[in-house]
């Protein structure tokens, strides 16, 4: 067995293991730690007996690793060493070593807490940050609090490991250097076609060239469609090479996987998604040529929904593809980006956490702490309103109680299904309804990619579009396809099978025996009861335009055949919006790929209590007016609206809201306020600012819609519904009733609406909420004012706009003194030319003023 980095640290791990409760394991890429630390740390007996237990964020990971371990140590896999994923355990009752993907131990903890049987737990590839091993660090740490003798270690490649360490109170252990180097290549120019099709382009000018070392090469690419449009490009020179081809991502069967990972047999290039970026060794690869690009599963702000995001990589994800290439000798990485882009990308990926939806994590925080999510023990914590949404939805789908965190008992029934909390609620709905296979069908369809890949438009229109789905699975996992071909639909027979072996294995969970007696109706209402945040109704403004619940705007995609529903729950929204991928070429801002009819009765059987009926009112901008309508609303979304009157029918502080909301928009306007009105109300709210100890009540004219605590306005405007009724107010007389004497009296004296100045003229004061008082006046009635004038008891200093004869502003200033001194001789000089007629003294100071 050929020796490997991390062997060089393996006593010093087993020593800080023997002194403390855990370690964290820093290694790069191609340390061998995957491979190496499980069966070392059991050889040691830190299991104390017991299981060791590592896990692996994917099932081919965990296959593969558990596959290699058992070679290096010469037993047969499912004996000594095993795996299990979901729906795949290869183990057994003298298995110590098992690697399992992270959901299981997640089940595992929910069932046995204290992990009785299990010694030692590794949790490898830390730094992908998946939901599960944020979940697992967190649990294992209070495990610890009852089991001082559980054994934690956590292992990275790229990730910063201190704060991992400083969580578990535990030491670092490092291991240096890759098994061989790997030289980093760069594009000298951005690539000008689809990656994939330069990624293609570069592997045919590397086999046969003068650096082809002989080596398989591995190719990283984000998605299925781009990896089938690069073994197109590949299959069209590769066989003549004497090179085979393989695809490598997680909807591939078994054997397929492990067709692309068996060694031996000639040259490769294996066209892989980030499934194999980690743990996995792939014998032979010299060569990594790196697209940059992952699809990473990411939560909508408007909506919480999840979505795949096509996003370029991080640095760190980056070094571990390239990584790939030094695992048997020397190696080379390709990146399809520019040196100078390196610069703009992430260090690191973020948590899971911090990008998704959290209902599964919060339903399972909840089951093993009994608490407020945002109080549990996390490594780092999730954002706040991720977890409220995810709380409530888990209230709507009836996993928790209303009022408090206690899981309920279709919660404890969820928990025991490996599915997302919507689907293991639809399997329960399937059951109690009778039509417990279908349902499976229709889990198993939108838990997995679809395996229908077109939908010709002529297809004819129906109610489901994953019901439609579930008839069609059977004949489509044959092979045979005829059905789907008969209404429209082309589908990938992989994928098929793949969806009716994961709907097997759920009646297997669920131990269906009995043949389904529910109806088409039956069905259609599990999927009601699995998404109720996700009904949506059709706007009035567009045929293929719908509003969901909570406001999302949606549009139905092309390739769905529910087109008639008035109602649909959308089981499936994702992908970025194209005008050409919607019904009608509407904008929008997500697509629903699968949705289900509604019928609105079915909503009032499930969900009575999201129906109300309320007067609301409403400003009608054309009438000026407030006007008011019945509505039977569904959570907030009118269903149907009859005109209602105001005055009989309407909250009055509803109808005074929602005048004043629109008034506060424009003050003036809205009271049709002259001048001197408006002027009043400026001076009420620079004397509040410049007198804090005066007590001036706010008039708020800087407010916008939804701003609180507008008493004075309320007072001023109740009663009445229309901005005429506003107008015909004297509301200078209405507002100087809530001021004192005191603070008439400032206004007055200290903030007047007209200075006196040396011509006798009695000039307006343009107050603003911004800045100082403007006093706008010709030059020649301010000659022998020494200086600008001061307001407020000498706080603020006037702005004075001085204007030429024709009142154009010829200067603007706060400071006169320095205007006479430094800046009038010039104005003089090219004013008394144009204005003869106009005194211009050579001493302003000392000359008269003058109004004319």
């Amino acid at each position: 067995m050929s020796r490997l980095p991390i062997d060089e640290v393996l006593p010093e791990i087993v020593g800080a293991l023997r002194a403390h409760c855990g370690v964290v394991i820093e290694a790069p890429p191609g340390a061998g730690k995957s491979t190496r630390v499980p069966p070392a740390l059991l050889d040691a007996g830190l299991a104390g007996g017991r299981q060791v237990v590592m896990l692996e964020p994917r099932r081919v990971a965990a296959r593969a690793t558990a596959g290699r371990i058992a070679r290096e140590r010469g037993v047969r896999l499912g004996e000594e060493v095993g795996y299990q994923v979901r729906f795949d355990r290869r183990a057994g009752p003298d298995t110590k070593l098992l690697v399992i993907t992270e959901g299981i131990l997640t089940r595992w903890l929910q069932r046995d807490p204290l992990l009785d049987d299990v010694g030692l737990v590794i949790l490898d590839e830390f730094h992908e940050r998946s939901v599960h091993s944020d979940l697992a660090i967190a649990f294992l740490r209070e495990v610890q609090q009852v089991r001082d003798d559980l054994k934690v270690v956590v292992m990275s490649a790229t990730i910063a490991t201190a704060p991992i360490a400083e969580f578990l109170d535990v030491p670092v252990v490092k291991s240096l250097g890759r098994t061989f180097p790997v030289e980093v290549e760069y594009l000298a120019q951005p690539p000008e076609e689809r990656l994939e099709y330069e990624a293609a382009r570069a592997a045919r000018r590397y086999v046969g060239g003068a650096d082809d070392d002989g080596g398989d090469i591995l190719i990283f690419l984000p998605g299925r469609a781009e990896i089938h449009r690069c073994l197109s490009a590949l299959e069209r020179w590769a066989p003549a090479e004497g090179v085979a081809c393989y695809p490598l991502y997680s909807a591939l069967s078994n054997e397929e996987q492990d067709r692309a990972l068996a060694p031996g047999g000639g040259r490769r290039i294996i066209v892989s998604t980030n499934i194999a970026e980690t743990s996995l060794t792939i014998e032979g690869v010299t060569l990594v040529i790196d697209s940059g690009q992952v699809r990473t599963m990411r939560s909508s702000p408007a909506s919480g929904l999840n979505e795949l995001v096509l996003e370029h990589v991080s640095l760190a994800s980056a070094n571990q593809r390239a990584g790939r290439a030094g695992r048997v000798r020397a190696g080379r990485a390709l990146r399809l980006w520019t040196r100078a882009f390196e610069h703009r990308m992430a260090a690191y990926d973020d948590a899971e956490l911090q990008r998704v939806e959290l209902s599964p994590v919060v339903q399972e925080v909840v089951a093993w702490s009994g608490a407020d999510p945002g109080e549990f023990g996390w490594f780092e914590s999730p954002p706040a309103p991720a977890l409220a949404q995810a709380v409530e939805l888990l209230r709507q789908l009836g996993a928790l109680e209303p009022d408090d965190f206690r899981t309920t008992d279709v919660g404890r029934r969820l928990l025991d299904l490996p599915l997302h909390p919507r689907l293991g609620r639809m399997l329960i709905e399937g059951e109690r309804r009778g039509c417990a296979a279908q349902t499976c069908a229709m889990a198993a369809i939108l838990s997995e990619r679809d395996f229908v890949t077109s939908v010709a438009s002529d297809a004819p229109a129906g109610r489901s579009d994953v019901l439609i789905r579930a008839e069609l699975l059977e004949d489509a996992a044959r092979g045979s396809g005829q059905a789907a071909r008969r209404l429209g639909l082309g589908v990938h027979q992989g994928g098929a099978r793949r969806v009716a072996q994961v709907r097997d294995q759920l009646l297997k969970t669920i131990g269906a025996r009995r043949p389904d007696t529910g109806d088409a109706v039956d069905l259609l209402k599990t999927l009601l009861v699995a998404f109720p945040d996700r009904i949506a109704f059709r706007r009035e403004d567009g045929a293929a335009r719908f509003v969901m619940v909570g406001g999302e705007a949606l549009a139905l995609a092309r390739e769905s055949v529910v087109r008639d529903a008035e109602v649909v729950v959308a089981a499936s929204i994702g992908g970025r919006t194209r005008a050409r991928d919607a019904v009608g070429g509407v904008a929008s801002r997500g697509l629903i790929r699968m949705a289900s009819q509604v019928e609105m009765a079915w909503l009032e059987d499930v969900y009575p209590r999201r129906f109300d009926e309320r007067v609301v009112v409403a400003f009608d901008s054309e009438r000026e007016r407030v006007m008011a309508e019945r509505q039977r609303r569904f959570d907030g979304i009118a269903l149907e609206r009859q005109v209602a009157s105001v005055d009989r029918h309407a909250d009055a502080a509803e109808v005074t809201t929602c005048l004043l909301n629109h008034a506060l928009d424009d003050v003036v306007a809205a009271f049709g306020l002259g001048t001197d009105d408006a002027q009043f109300l400026l001076r009420w709210e620079c004397a509040r600012r410049w007198f804090p100890d005066a007590d001036f009540p706010r008039l708020m004219l800087d407010a916008r819609r939804g701003d609180p605590a507008q008493p004075i306005w309320e007072q001023v405007c109740w009663g009445k519904r229309s901005l005429g009724q506003l107008r015909a107010m004297n509301l200078g007389a209405q507002l100087s009733a809530y001021l004192n004497r005191e603070q008439r009296r400032l206004l007055d004296e200290e903030l007047p609406p007209r200075l006196e100045v040396p011509s006798g003229s009695q000039i307006r004061l343009e107050y603003r909420l911004e800045g100082p008082p403007v006093l706008a006046v010709r030059i020649q009635e301010v000659f022998g004012w020494l200086d600008s004038p001061r307001l407020a008891r000498g706080q603020v200093a006037v702005l004075l706009h001085l204007l030429a004869p024709n009142y154009r502003p010829q200067q603007v200033t706060d400071d006169l003194a320095g205007f006479w001194e430094r800046t009038y001789p010039q104005v003089r000089k090219e004013l008394r030319a144009r204005y003869a007629k106009h005194p211009w003294p050579e001493d302003p100071l000392q000359a008269r003023a003058i109004r004319k």
